[in-house]
């Protein structure tokens, strides 16, 4: 039931992560007049309120300027006084009852930011570390952009940044921007940043440069997501990889070839005669059937244990249950005695099941028969709903 109703809050509450986004839907991109109302806002507040800190001790000096520390939020001064005077350098907000620009807030999911900003890029394609969300570029007058930085599927920092000609021409280009830092794929702070901040326009160019080139990376992409399910393809022979290798086509030599030396490598004989080989990697351990002359070896099991490697659809250990569950066909089947059919029939081919403890633990199983007629099974274990161990197996 917990479950249940957990589902229930994503669907009403949750965006797609890569809804496309486009200036025919009324999005712009982040403009300095809009980050300089926002954050002018916080220092006319500031100014009739008393810091919750002393911004004259010592600890109060870092990088980022004089902090003063309020209730609402933390901003970051060129001097250790609150006067008209007083340049705002940066800001920082941590409250979920605060306002961002466009009515982002803290504790808002990672799609809620990205649907709230200009996006040309609607399957966040790019690299690993990166996806590129916008580029304009009026250079020499202005120039901005945004990108995502990510851990492979795990969102970890959206950025909007802007760049304008200062008004006395030639002189130098603004570096202001936004960051909202996303932790659990939502945001944890919202910070303005370089609101005093002067750079050249070599710098500039040396921005956009790094922004075109993970646009012209589309190596790696964002995973399909549902917060309906029904709309997702169910698990199948296309999702048979694992870190970008093949697990239908692996042999012990391939496996080597893409993972390295082999840590420990077992061999044993079953009843049967056959003869099976634990080859160990850095991050994973995969299992071959051997027959009885210690030949033609086929793959057996894959088992993921290491957050450094991705699964099928790019499930890593230490993803929460939720995320893992909407990437995958889900909300057809029933729920009795805490398991859930997901999809298709359990006792069938091609299925999707879930079951749930009461100590916050699950398990998500997923079926389908190969073209060479054998069921391939995806079955994930949860502790604390956060994955601990990925296997990819068949049953003959």
């Amino acid at each position: 039931m917990l479950k249940r109703l957990l589902c229930l809050l994503l669907a009403l509450l949750l965006l797609p992560l890569s809804a496309a986004l486009g200036e025919d839907d009324g999005l712009s991109a982040l403009t300095l007049e809009e980050l300089t109302e926002w954050t002018q806002g916080y220092k006319i507040r500031a100014m009739a309120a008393q810091p919750l800190n002393d911004p004259t001790e010592p600890g109060a000096l870092s990088e980022d300027g004089y902090a003063f520390v309020y209730d609402f939020a933390t901003l970051y001064m060129d001097r250790p006084e609150m006067t008209e005077d007083s340049v705002l350098k940066n800001l920082v907000v941590t409250d979920a009852m605060e306002e961002g620009p466009r009515g982002t807030r803290v504790d808002m999911l990672s799609g809620e930011i990205l649907a709230s900003f200009y996006n040309e890029n609607d399957h966040l394609e790019g690299k690993r570390g990166f996806a590129a969300l916008y580029l304009g570029d009026s250079m020499p007058s202005s120039a901005s952009w945004a990108w995502l930085q990510r851990d492979g599927q795990r969102v970890m920092a959206i950025q909007y940044a802007v760049h304008e000609q200062l008004a006395s021409g030639g002189d130098g280009y603004t570096d202001a921007g936004l960051v909202y830092t996303i932790q659990d794929n939502l945001v944890a702070a919202i910070r303005a940043y370089g609101l005093d901040s002067v750079i050249d326009e070599a710098d500039v160019q040396d921005n956009l440069a790094a922004v075109r080139d993970v646009f012209e990376d589309t190596a790696y992409a964002q995973v399909p997501i549902s917060y309906v399910g029904t709309d997702l393809e169910p698990f199948e022979e296309s999702d048979l990889t694992f870190s970008d290798i093949s697990f239908l086509t692996l042999t012990p030599e391939t496996a080597q070839a893409a993972l390295g030396d082999c840590l420990e490598d077992m061999w044993m004989e079953d009843d049967t005669g056959e003869f099976i080989r634990t080859m160990e990697f850095a991050g994973c351990e995969i299992t071959f059937i051997y027959d009885s002359n210690k030949e033609n070896p086929r793959t057996e099991m894959l088992s993921i244990v290491s957050d450094g490697m991705e699964g099928p659809r790019c499930v890593r250990v230490g993803d929460t249950f939720s995320s893992v569950l909407i990437r995958f066909r889900y909300n057809e089947g029933e729920y009795e005695n805490n398991s859930e059919v997901l999809y298709g029939d359990p006792t069938g081919d091609m299925y999707g099941m879930a079951e749930y403890g009461d100590d916050a633990s699950a398990t998500l199983r997923y079926a389908f028969r190969t073209q060479e007629g054998r069921q391939a099974v995806l079955y994930m274990t949860f502790e604390a709903m956060s994955l601990r161990e990925a296997l990819l197996y068949f049953n003959e």
